[in-house]
């Protein structure tokens, strides 16, 4: 594409996005977004769109009005209702729905527990209504809910008490008003928990799992709680309907090495490579930064396999100091953990880098160019958008609400930093191995690498680890897919994660990207800006990583075996600044 065309397309779409009052960003640092002109260009004139490129953003905005429609239930208080009483499905917008070309009603179908079909939901316990209909523009619609039936007699041995507590509340600060009325505030929150329970999806969802559920013994993991059990029920409901279950391909676990390769253990500053006092000159940074900015976290250095300093900096809130075991967000470092659960079905041959989303979801047309590839999900290059706006991973039928859009859709045109093509491969994942996303991270990745309970709500940015956690992930990066006596994937495998160079058609290059993985490369002081140079680098000029908007670090430098994780609840002050020297620190430490 030469210059002047790209900026007269640049200029065609700032238009079009004028006319039609949408907005478009694309949020990668150091590249031209659309509504921006690159310098010197601000003497370009818009070009009006044509009449056909008018009627596809019209109809690309319907697609995604219609995407975004609920369903909701024609009498409230009915998700946990007595049986003979069926629930009534409807769309919360009907004139909407009709407006955006949807006017075929809706058929619905009952399944119990055990996953039989019934014409109503007419015994009490767990029932699954399975939506189907016909989207506007022609493809399947296609939706799930669960409902729970009373019994007849309810049990009067027990209530549970309800009663809201918060033992924090109003605060210290609070203005005397608040204080003066606090009973009232409580009693009104107490008040509205019952009503939330009895007239809400999750509330249905959270009493079929604990009449399910059988005792434990002790509290109840992320993977085991009532929410997974809800999606699993929905996972094996669609893998029946649309007869799946006879395509289910359950991964197999890793396969022993001989030797094993590094974990992260114990050991001297020798074994390490790094100088005698690496762990005080970059403990004494992290004592200084969380001192100026009061903002704490824990961070974790290895070099070899041997921890150089694991160690917990400043207090939460309430003033406690926080313990190496402390849990954060890591927003975006999701997405390297999601590249490395698919990396395994790349290994064992059950999903290709390459492969149409068509190969997995059977509604999806094949052969169509708007429906994208597995590469495409990964290098934010599907033509989709958004991080959450559609449920994510947690939303049973998250790629028919995408198909339901899918004829506007143009992969490949152009780079959106997206977390939706993260969320569709896991669903892919799913359907491949007919494991609920929950359990797919749990038992194929946290349980096999010794994890905690670590609660994950995305695939693309919402799960929470440890520093030591994400440190054995980084081994596992600087191991090329192994852990110990564990190989996850072929050393092959791994270099198919690598960051490659990415190309799109409106703009040709733009940067390396990976499944998951980014070049990280930190600057020595007085280096030129965005060098690539090797002798610029603190690090090798291979080492990889993930940012993360809460301020976490996943930093894996495989030349010299070094890993850096640090996870905290936010960035806090002047995280610019205090990063760098953070980073110098370590990289004099190794250097020495």
């Amino acid at each position: 594409m030469s210059k002047n065309t790209g900026m007269n397309y640049t200029a065609r779409l700032i238009s079009l996005a004028s006319l039609l009052s949408v907005g478009c960003s694309v949020a990668m640092s150091g590249h031209c977004c659309l509504g921006q002109t690159k310098q010197g260009s601000s003497d370009v004139k818009p070009i009006e769109p044509s009449a056909e490129e008018l009627a596809t953003e019209r109809t690309r905005q319907d697609r995604r009005a219609f995407q975004s429609q609920e369903l909701m239930l024609a009498k409230s208080g009915t998700w946990i209702f007595q049986p003979g009483e069926t629930p009534r499905i409807l769309w919360r917008d009907v004139e909407a729905v009709r407006r955006l070309g949807c006017d075929q009603p809706l058929r619905v179908r009952w399944f119990d527990a055990k996953l039989n079909e019934s014409p109503a939901p007419n015994t009490p316990g767990r029932w699954l209504a399975w939506i189907e209909g016909t989207a506007p523009n022609g493809t399947p619609l296609r939706r799930s809910l669960t409902f729970y039936g009373l019994p007849k007699e309810l049990p009067t041995s027990f209530a549970l008490d309800l009663t809201v507590a918060f033992p924090k509340f109003p605060g210290p600060d609070a203005p005397a008003v608040v204080k003066e009325r606090q009973a009232e505030l409580i009693r009104l929150a107490s008040d509205l928990v019952v009503p939330a329970v009895l007239d809400s999806e999750k509330g249905a969802v959270l009493v079929a799992g604990l009449v399910e559920a059988q005792p434990l013994g002790r509290p109840a993991r992320y993977v085991e709680s009532t929410a997974v059990m809800h999606d699993e029920y929905h996972l094996a409901l669609k893998l029946k309907v649309q007869g799946l279950q006879d395509q289910v391909r359950r991964l197999r676990p890793p396969r022993r090495r001989d030797p094993a390769s590094a974990v992260l253990r114990r050991g001297s500053p020798a074994e390490a490579g790094v100088s005698a006092d690496a762990k005080a000159r970059i403990d004494a940074v992290c004592r200084a930064w969380v001192d100026d900015t009061g903002e704490p976290f824990v961070t974790l250095v290895a070099r070899r396999g041997v921890i150089v300093t694991h160690e917990a900096f400043g207090r939460d809130p309430s003033g406690q100091c926080i313990d190496r075991d402390y849990r954060c967000w890591v927003a975006s470092i999701t997405k390297t953990v999601t590249g490395i659960l698919f990396s395994r079905f790349l290994d064992q041959g059950l999903i290709d880098l390459d492969d149409s989303l068509a190969t997995v979801f059977p509604d999806y047309p094949k052969n169509d160019p708007r429906v994208p590839t597995f590469r495409q999900c990964f290098t934010h290059t599907t033509g989709l958008a958004g991080h959450g706006e559609l449920g994510g991973m947690r939303n049973m039928h998250l790629e028919n609400v995408v198909l339901n859009g899918i004829d506007v859709n143009e992969p490949g045109v152009k780079y959106a930093y997206c977390g939706l093509g993260f969320e569709l491969a896991v669903k892919a994942m799913e359907i491949v191995a007919g494991q609920s996303a929950v359990r797919l991270y749990d038992e194929n990745l946290f349980e096999p690498l010794g994890f905690g309970d670590v609660p994950i709500g995305s695939a693309s940015a919402d799960a929470e680890f440890t520093a030591r956690e994400l440190g054995i992930l980084a081994q596992w990066v600087a191991n090329r897919g192994s852990y110990g006596p564990q190989e996850f994937i072929r050393p092959e495998t791994f270099e198919r994660l690598m960051p490659e160079p990415l190309r799109v058609a409106d703009h040709g290059y733009i940067e390396d990207e990976g499944i998951g993985i980014h070049w990280m490369r930190h600057l020595k002081e007085g280096a030129p800006r965005d060098s690539k140079r090797a002798e610029d680098l603190l690090f090798g000029p291979r080492t990889m990583g993930h940012g993360s908007f809460s301020g976490c670090i996943f930093l894996v430098d495989p030349d010299s075996q070094l890993v850096v994780t640090q996870v905290r609840k936010k960035s806090g002050p002047r995280s610019d600044v205090w990063s760098a020297r953070f980073f110098q620190a370590i990289a004099e430490a190794v250097s020495e």
